[in-house]
């Protein structure tokens, strides 16, 4: 893209050792025509290791999402990439989905893209994940014409 400032990689962890109630952090752009259009970050927790119909690709968080927060990434306390907002079940209460990170690995290894892993080091506060992050965020928008 002409223009854009350079993006720093993100790392990922594989998914594995997750937990219901680990903490998890997400970041983006929700409604960004009326709010602001800046960064937005939520905070919940993994509520379960599965999705809807029991689908092992996606896990169940309580973060608060909105429309537009599809895309977005679900960091670690680590600061690591452990899935991406799918979906959420409309009246239900913090019912909201996120693709596992090792399918997302998957996909970028099948587009020979390679992805830094990370074990975590330490736990980082919620406003420290997101300083780290936002140089790897962009905000991508779509419009019916």
């Amino acid at each position: 893209m002409q223009g854009a400032p350079p993006l720093s990689p993100v790392t990922f962890r594989d998914g594995q050792g997750c937990e219901p109630g680990d903490t998890v952090t997400v970041l983006g752009y929700p409604l960004a025509s009326i709010s602001g259009g800046g960064l937005q970050v939520t905070q919940g927790g993994i509520s379960g290791l599965f999705g809807l119909h029991n689908d092992a690709s996606l896990f169940q968080f309580t973060a608060p999402i909105q429309p537009g927060s599809s895309g977005s990434p679900l960091f670690d306390n680590g600061g690591a990439v452990i899935g991406m907002v799918t979906s959420t079940v409309p009246d239900g209460q913090n019912m909201n989905f996120a693709v596992k990170s090792a399918l997302l690995l998957s996909f970028l290894q099948a587009c020979r893209i390679d992805a830094p892993h990370a074990r975590p080091e330490r736990s980082y506060t919620t406003t420290e994940i997101s300083r780290a992050a936002q140089s790897s965020l962009w905000l991508v928008e779509a419009s019916r014409q």
